[in-house]
């Protein structure tokens, strides 16, 4: 009872200095319901006095961390391919300053002062190698490793596919690795080393009972756009955390565990949808990507719409200029790509258009606001092209101007090795007239052909291209039978899914319309190249309408670059049949699947090479369910003993 009595005095004291007995009542109102959601919600420990004035926006600030791309003294950093380097902000001349032995994921480097601190992480199945903590100064110099056994996971994601740490954060002394709920925790030590620490001496100790980071999978409410507690507690003084149970968001005072609810004043059906972004000074909430919705951080800001669009709007960034959204709108039988900046006023100026796709869909990993970075004069994002996966950068200055901007290539992350090698010709079919067909998407892969091996590859291609075709036609007229016999209960689906927004649609095009919804493709790349060998993986799927889900296949070609013939697993190796179907069900119990490998090496689909290992392919449902999906068993070469002249 003294408890509340004090809270009531203390708000008392606080109106009585405001001078207003109508704020007092507002105030007491407000923290009468934060009292009560602490009361019933929070165990003894976790409750604490919700002061209102706890919470509040800070000056406008820009901080990289986590990014695909950042920024700092004139250089611009990034761990793209597996490649740590640096890049001059005005001549892009690039420095490489480490480089891991295989591709790493590009979010797991942060800075702090001098030095660069960055996981390697191989490129191979579980237990064979541990993650590496590395740290180098930022001019490649004085490399060093804290840890060169970090802690894994553990755990796995529907069969075996490894969880890994997704983000690397720095507050004050702690440096965090993190991966959903797991954390892994540094003190760094003032001569530079570090110490591994349990989470619960950290932010994260700090998370009431019952509530979980707001980034962690496994449930709907999740708002990964968010950023981390450390990035969040440095620079806001606060951090969030949900609960999936209670419906809400709530934000945590990272010095006194003051807790207030941040998802009240909105609609309960809009409380579970990843469309809540941060900024120094507000939050802004998404309702249909049409709808923004606005608050000040503030704790008596309430919820507001900021600004309404025909268009569906995806964030990018912000500045101090405003928020950045791109638009992809189609016009002219083509597609638009626009770039808008809206100020804090909700008023709109279009900086860039484009047409074509050359900006895509999807977020790398689903983090918009780390595709994006706003610096000085340019917009720097993540886009694939032709050349691969990729960072480019737009000169805002001039776009607004209306000059005719191109973007610049910054760096390429995922080169298309397609590209260098050779070229794809791509054959297309699908309905066209009063004629229903199934439509097909064939990409076939062709070598340059720079000697007799390359043109011994082209022959090996072209001959299984024919089998494809063969397939293709095999499953269209298939496909073309059903249709017709089953267009009455096509007609009936599809009527109740599109016709309201075809209302004047007649019977061919409905026929049209409703054939393209299926597809089988089969398409040609080629997967890793070295010195010695090639790799050519051929992907299929197939989907036909209204099932729940279409269904994929992968089959790899491994060819020898010198001689131009096909190699198998027992080409590549000198251990006996037996030892290699040993060794695969030994990786496959590790990875918690069904662990016999009888036959594995008679079957040369399944071969294939990457970096660091032998890769071993299951498709779909061969081992686990089709939500765990298809399995790829890497295993290093160490494992192996790999024939004389063979080494990748």
């Amino acid at each position: 009872m003294w408890e509340k009595t004090a809270l009531w005095a203390t708000i008392f004291l606080m109106g009585a200095v405001a001078g207003s007995m109508d704020s007092v009542i507002r105030q007491g109102e407000s923290m009468r319901e934060a009292w009560e959601m602490q009361e019933s919600v929070l165990s003894e420990s976790c409750r604490t006095w919700l002061v209102r004035s706890s919470f509040s926006s800070v000056p406008y600030f820009r901080d990289d961390t986590g990014k695909l791309l950042q920024e700092e003294d004139g250089y611009l950093y990034s761990y793209w391919g597996g490649v740590l380097a640096r890049y001059d902000a005005d001549t892009l001349e690039r420095e490489v300053l480490y480089e891991a032995a295989s591709e790493q994921d590009g979010r797991l480097f942060c800075m702090d002062g001098a030095y660069i601190y960055f996981l390697e992480i191989p490129d191979i199945s579980p237990y064979g190698k541990k993650s590496i903590l590395y740290r180098i100064k930022k001019d490649g110099t004085g490399l060093v490793v804290l840890d060169e056994n970090v802690p894994d996971m553990g755990m796995y994601d529907g069969g075996s596919s490894y969880r890994q740490y997704t983000a690397m954060d720095i507050e004050k002394d702690i440096l965090y690795l993190l991966h959903d709920e797991w954390v892994t925790c540094y003190r760094i030590k003032p001569e530079g080393g570090v110490e591994q620490i349990d989470r619960e001496e950290t932010l994260y100790g700090m998370v009431p009972a019952g509530f979980r980071t707001p980034d962690t999978s496994g449930t709907y409410f999740s708002y990964w756009n968010l950023p981390s507690i450390p990035y969040c507690a440095g620079n806001f003084g606060y951090f969030f955390a949900c609960s999936e149970e209670y419906g809400w968001l709530i934000r945590v005072d990272a010095g006194s565990g003051i807790v207030e609810n941040m998802t009240a004043g909105l609609p309960e059906d809009l409380r579970f949808y990843d469309r809540l972004l941060l900024t120094h000074d507000s939050l802004f909430y998404s309702v249909d990507q049409k709808i923004w919705m606005r608050r000040g951080l503030e704790s008596e800001s309430e919820w507001k719409v900021w600004y309404e669009s025909e268009e569906e709007l995806r964030f990018c960034g912000y500045d101090e200029s405003g928020m950045y959204f791109e638009a992809w709108e189609e016009e002219n039988q083509s597609g638009v790509w626009r770039l808008y900046r809206i100020n804090r006023e909700g008023e709109r100026t279009c900086l860039f258009s484009m047409e074509g796709e050359h900006y895509f869909s999807e977020y790398p990993m689903g983090f918009p606001m780390k595709r994006f970075l706003v610096l000085g004069d340019y917009l720097y994002y993540f886009a694939v092209t032709e050349q691969g996966e990729s960072i480019y950068r737009l000169l805002l200055a001039e776009a607004e101007r209306g000059a005719d901007v191109r973007p610049q290539l910054v760096c390429i992350y995922d080169e298309n090795k397609t590209n260098e090698l050779g070229y794809i010709e791509s054959v297309k079919t699908g309905p066209k007239g009063d004629v229903n067909a199934l439509p097909t998407q064939h990409d076939k892969l062709y070598l340059y052909e720079q000697g007799e091996a390359d043109r011994k590859i082209n022959a090996f291609l072209k001959k299984l291209y024919r089998e494809h075709e063969a397939v293709l036609a095999e499953a269209n007229e298939a496909f073309c039978k059903d249709f017709e016999a089953e267009w009455d209960d096509l007609w009936e689906i599809w009527e109740g899914w599109f016709l309201e927004n075809n209302p004047d649609i007649e019977e061919q095009e409905e026929k049209r319309a409703v054939a393209e919804e299926s597809t089988f493709t089969i398409s040609a790349s080629i997967s890793y190249v070295s010195e010695r060998c090639l790799v050519v993986d051929i992907s299929q799927y197939s989907y036909r309408f209204p099932g729940t889900h279409g269904m994929y296949w992968d089959d790899y070609y491994v060819f020898d670059r010198r001689t131009g013939e096909r190699l198998t697993l027992l080409d590549f190796v000198d251990n006996t049949e037996e030892e290699v179907e040993a060794l695969v069900s030994a990786y496959l119990a590790l990875c918690e699947l069904p662990s016999d490998a009888k036959g594995i090496a008679q079957e040369p689909e399944r071969f294939f090479l990457t970096a660091e290992g032998v890769g071993i392919h299951f498709d779909v449902y061969e081992l686990s369910s089709y939500a765990s999906g298809a399995q790829d068993i890497i295993i290093p070469y160490e494992e192996f003993r790999i024939k004389e002249g063979m080494t990748p």
